[in-house]
Formats: C-alpha cells, sequence, structure tokens
C-alpha cells in the first residue's frame, strides 16, 4: 500500500491499540486544540456522554500523547468534559506513539484524528489554515503539499474540491491576509456559498483602483456580485457610476448682492407697448390668460376672449414671439398654460399653441406636468374626469441653452438597486440611483422629472386692504425649478414675465438674486405686484429664500447651500 501521512496512519505516528487507565487530573488539553474547534456550543453533546458513561460506562477511550507525567488530549474532548463532570479519577486511554517533525506537526495529527468530526466553517477555515501553513512565516515550499491539497479536498467533502480549488481558496486566504475588507471571502467559500472562482473575481474587484472599503459598505456592489447578480464586468461599471455620481455635488445658490429696485415694471397691453432696446432677456416665465376661463378686467382687448381657439393661438403666439424675440441664444421659455372645455369637448389650445410656436422656429424642449393637488372638482353634470395638472410649456431659442439640474444633498445611500428587467431579457438589471434629494415641495424626492407638485394655496400672493384680489394667482414656488435650472447664476441675469399680474414670478427671480421685468394690463394689479416686489427687496435680506427653502437647509450670507 502506498505510504501517506493523510490518508493512513503511518508507523511512525501509529496509534497503539492497548488501552490503558490513567489519572484524569493528568490529562490535558492543548492549546492546539482550543485553536482550531470551538466547544463553546456542545452543552447537550456532553450531557447526553455524562448520562452514557454514568449507566454503561466508557464504551471508547481518548486518544492522547505521552509528553513527562502529562497526556495531551490528541481525540475525544467531549469524552474528557464528559468524565471530568461525573468527577471520576481515572479515564481509559489510548497513548500514541506519535513523534512530531518538520513536515508533520501536531496539529496536523489533531487534524487527522478530526477528520470524521463534524465542524463548523469556522472550524473548517482553521483546519485548513494549518493544514496549509497560511499563517506561517517560512517562505519555502511545502514538500508534501500534494498531500495536504489532498487532505484539504476531503475535509471540503471531496465532490467539486478538486486541485485547483484549493489551490484558488489558499490563494484568496493568503490575499485576505494584507486585505481587511470585510467581505471574508475565504469563509463564504468554505461555507459553499460563492464558487472560489467568483471569491477570485471578487478579489480582482477590490485591487481595483475605484474599491474602498468605505464606498463598498454603502454601495455594495461587490456583495451584490457575489450574491451573483451581475458579471465582474457590470460590477466594475457600476464601480465607475458609483464613483461619477458620489462626486457630483449639490446645487449651490450664490445670491447675487441686493440692488434696489432690482426689478421693472412696464404698464401696457404687451401687443402694443415697445420693450427697451438694450432688453436680453434669460428665461421667460408667463402664465398668459387662459382661453374663455377668467375675466381679469374691462380692457376690450384683454387677451383670452377670441372668437376662436385658433384666433387665440395665433394671437398669444404673436406675444410670445415679440417677447421670445428678446431672450438670449442660451435663453428659455417657459410657458404655463391650462386646457379649455367648450360643449363637452377639449379645445386642444396647449397642442394647437405647440404646433404653432413650433412652425415658428421655436425649440420644443420639453412639457413639464404641474400636479396641482386639491384642485377644485368638477361638477356632477360634467362628464370627464376632475383636473388634477396644468402643462408648462418648456421652449429654447437653441439647442445650447443653459440648464443645470437642481440637486439637493440627501441621506440617501449610493447602494446597488434592482431595475427593470433588461430588455430582450428576463434577467433583471441593476444600477446606482442618484443620491440627491431634489426641491421637496415641488417634486419627488427620487430624481428630477418634469412632473412639477406645487401646492396651490402654498406660498402666493396676499392682499392687504384696499387692493383688489387677483382671481388667478399661482404659487411663488411653481417658477422655482424653472427658474434655477435654466438662469444663469449672475448678477446680471433677466427674468421676464409679459403677463406679470400680481407678481409671483417676479418673487422667485428676486429671492434667487435675478433681475426681473413684468408687463401688465390693469392699473391694480401693479399696484399689488409693487408693493409685493418692493416688501421681497426690502425683507430679503431678513428672510432671504425661506418661503421656498424651508425643506432645504442652511442659508448663509452670501452663499446658499442646498442641503438636506
Amino acid at each position: 500500500m502506498k505510504d501517506s501521512k493523510f490518508t493512513q496512519p503511518n508507523s511512525q505516528f501509529k496509534t497503539g491499540k492497548n488501552i490503558q487507565r490513567v489519572n484524569l487530573n493528568d490529562v490535558v488539553i492543548s492549546e492546539v486544540t482550543y485553536k482550531l474547534y470551538d466547544y463553546s456550543n456542545r452543552e447537550t453533546e456532553i450531557q447526553a456522554l455524562v448520562e452514557s458513561i454514568d449507566e454503561i460506562g466508557q464504551c471508547e477511550p481518548i486518544v492522547v500523547l505521552q509528553v513527562g507525567d502529562k497526556y495531551p488530549l490528541v481525540d475525544g474532548v467531549l469524552r474528557l468534559m464528559a468524565c471530568i463532570r461525573l468527577n471520576l479519577n481515572e479515564v481509559d486511554v489510548i497513548v500514541s506513539d506519535f513523534v512530531p517533525t518538520n513536515d508533520f506537526s501536531l496539529t496536523d495529527f489533531i487534524i487527522h484524528h478530526q477528520i470524521r468530526k463534524e465542524k463548523t466553517p469556522g472550524e473548517k477555515m482553521n483546519e485548513i489554515r494549518e493544514i496549509l501553513r497560511i499563517d506561517r512565516e517560512d517562505k519555502n515550499p511545502l514538500r508534501d503539499k500534494e498531500k495536504r491539497v489532498k487532505l484539504v479536498s476531503a475535509l471540503m467533502g471531496g465532490k467539486g474540491w478538486g486541485r485547483n480549488n484549493v489551490f484558488n481558496l489558499e490563494k484568496i486566504m493568503r490575499w485576505e491576509k494584507s486585505h481587511d475588507n470585510g467581505l471574508n471571502l475565504s469563509q463564504q467559500v468554505v461555507s459553499n456559498n460563492i464558487a472560489t472562482s467568483r471569491a477570485i473575481e471578487a478579489t480582482e474587484l477590490i485591487d481595483n483602483n475605484n474599491f474602498d472599503k468605505s464606498k463598498e459598505d454603502e454601495s455594495c456592489i461587490v456583495k451584490e456580485f457575489l450574491k451573483g447578480s451581475y458579471e465582474k464586468d457590470r460590477a466594475r461599471n457600476l464601480m465607475i457610476t458609483y464613483e461619477n455620481k458620489k462626486n457630483v455635488l449639490p446645487t449651490t445658490i450664490d445670491l447675487q448682492p441686493i440692488v434696489a429696485r432690482n426689478f421693472n415694471i412696464i404698464k401696457g397691453n404687451i401687443e402694443v407697448i415697445d420693450l427697451p432696446i438694450d432688453l436680453q432677456i434669460d428665461t421667460i416665465f408667463t402664465s398668459p390668460p387662459y382661453y374663455k376661463i377668467v375675466k381679469y378686467g374691462d380692457d376690450p382687448n384683454e387677451l383670452g376672449w377670441e372668437q376662436t381657439p385658433d384666433e387665440y393661438v395665433k394671437r398669444l403666439s404673436d406675444i410670445l414671439m415679440k417677447c421670445f424675440d428678446k431672450l438670449k441664444n442660451s435663453g428659455s421659455m417657459f410657458v404655463n398654460i391650462g386646457e379649455t372645455y367648450e360643449d363637452s369637448q377639449c379645445l386642444g389650445v396647449i397642442d394647437r399653441l405647440t404646433c404653432e410656436l413650433m412652425s415658428r422656429g421655436v425649440r420644443l424642449v420639453d412639457k413639464l406636468i404641474w400636479n396641482k393637488p386639491g384642485n377644485k372638482p368638477v361638477g356632477n353634470n360634467v362628464r370627464r374626469f376632475s383636473p388634477g395638472y396644468e402643462v408648462i410649456l418648456h421652449f429654447s431659442k437653441t439647442r445650447d441653452y443653459y440648464f443645470e439640474k437642481f440637486r439637493v444633498q440627501g441621506d440617501k445611500p449610493l447602494k446597488v438597486s434592482h431595475g427593470c428587467k433588461e430588455k430582450g431579457s428576463n434577467k433583471v438589471g441593476f444600477h446606482i440611483p442618484n443620491k440627491h434629494q431634489y426641491f421637496r415641495n415641488i417634486i419627488t424626492p427620487e430624481e428630477l422629472t418634469n412632473v412639477l407638485t406645487v401646492q396651490i394655496q402654498k406660498n402666493r400672493t396676499h392682499h392687504v386692504e384696499g387692493e383688489q384680489i387677483h382671481p388667478a394667482t399661482f404659487s411663488w414656488d411653481l417658477p422655482f425649478l424653472p427658474l434655477v435650472t435654466t438662469c444663469p447664476p449672475n448678477e446680471g441675469t433677466v427674468v421676464f414675465d409679459p403677463f406679470m399680474g400680481s407678481g409671483s414670478c417676479g418673487v422667485t427671480a428676486l429671492q434667487l438674486g435675478f433681475k426681473f421685468v413684468g408687463v401688465e394690463l390693469y392699473d391694480k394689479n401693479i399696484v399689488t405686484a409693487r408693493r409685493i416686489l418692493s416688501e421681497i427687496e426690502t425683507e430679503l435680506e431678513e428672510n432671504e429664500l425661506s418661503p421656498i427653502m424651508d425643506e432645504c437647509g442652511t442659508i448663509n450670507d452670501s452663499e446658499i447651500s442646498i442641503a438636506a
């Protein structure tokens, strides 16, 4: 029979067959045994042995070595513990004549005797570390390495644990000695949670320059890889995505120096007045009178009461193009407009206006939806759904219009998230969501979308005694995102509203430090607008953006950092 230290005991450490009785106090459990195996949770087994030995005696001797007058234990820890509890004076032992050598130590001998013992993953890890000499400083190769590899294979159950897997496990264990990443790769391999090949790939991901333990704790990119959620290349791409999104800072608003009368109100009909020759507009935000909805005054030329929708659209388009001509090439125009229903049908005013402006060379960027919680319901005799939104059309002069996504720093971790199934496959995709929360009063906290949720009654014009009430004011929150994303943060940035009303758009523009120019037909509205805009300028240093920024963080004297 071929000699093998790790398959059968050879003559130099063969266990003797003669059973002896020795003093129980002379039998000791070595530090090696406690290092390899955990006996802290074996109470049930020990108690069962106590009852068995007490009733029928010690059926199986323990295996020991003899060193002087002491007997270090090799096998039978639980039996020894049971005998101690029974207060026995002597115990049956088999004394082995094993002599440790450089190639085969006492630790190897103890492991060999425990080959059929049911072990925890931690105990298996301890054995493998000792068998492969993972923690030894000796750099010389083991002369019996192949025999040790076979023993590790046997410890792991044999099936699926060939030579390559054992060498991979050794590589992982040695790699972990210098990599404190908290992923316990070798432990997961020994526990059969992951294959050695995936663990090796994980070490390559961790060695990547983009890996950092604190980043992994947040993103869980490698953890998801170890679960088999995606392959190594996808994990690398997610790491890059994480870095890119991590480095995107929240939006900072620089308030410009407060200037007295930083607004200009022009009285008159926008159709007939001459706009200042030197007027250069950065952003237009306006809410013109809707078609046949509200009568604002007694002027016979008031927009919105034309005979047909087409006449209304043409007239409104002429007005908007007059303003559009003053728009910078980097500018944007936002038109908030509601739909009109007549004789149980939708007149399609929004679509007509969109098509008309596009036919005149205006670029349509997007349609924003103003989600209006708490909007007035329709009457019982109206056979359609209650209105829940209005449209804000976003136009630009060129494709290079200014746009800066508005980001609020939040506490949302940059963690790998499950996405939708990939196109043409049943496989679920994974991505890194944006960490930033966006302006909470207006949009959802997940993403800057084209749906703006603005409470109708929040932060809107309040009239004082003696003023005539404007019948259709909107919240100061509504222009906030359009302005903060399309207005360059410069002292000279100009916001324009050709249908100023009570000055709601101007309030937001001034709060952001921009100049405001508004045109208004009715004196009664100008009185209100002038009062409100003057008050905003007077109180701005004290209140700054508090009506809009209540939920977005602290505010400094000259700079506002949007923080959760």
